[in-house]
């Protein structure tokens, strides 16, 4: 199991969605825990940066495997989140 850490924005962006919304948003959060072992729409951007995609919003994160540890830097919709 996998510590999911969450950056200031993602908890601001997440506090600005709908109700239903954000519970799937939470959801797809927690099974980061179990990370590399989730079926999703991700994709590997960088050396240790992933992309997972939800509808029109995409979910940044970088994975350290070493502590175990998952780190959502960015939560934005597909056309704001590439331009950060």
């Amino acid at each position: 199991m996998n510590n999911v850490l969450l950056h200031k924005r993602v908890v601001k962006f997440l506090d600005d969605l709908t109700e239903k919304r954000r519970a799937k948003m939470l959801k797809i959060l927690k099974s980061l825990e179990s990370f590399p072992l989730i079926r999703a729409d991700i994709k590997k951007i960088g050396d240790r940066t992933y992309r997972l995609r939800l509808g029109d919003i995409r979910i940044i994160f970088e994975f350290d495997k070493h502590k175990n540890t998952v780190f959502v830097k960015q939560v934005d919709y597909r056309g704001k989140v590439y331009k950060k």
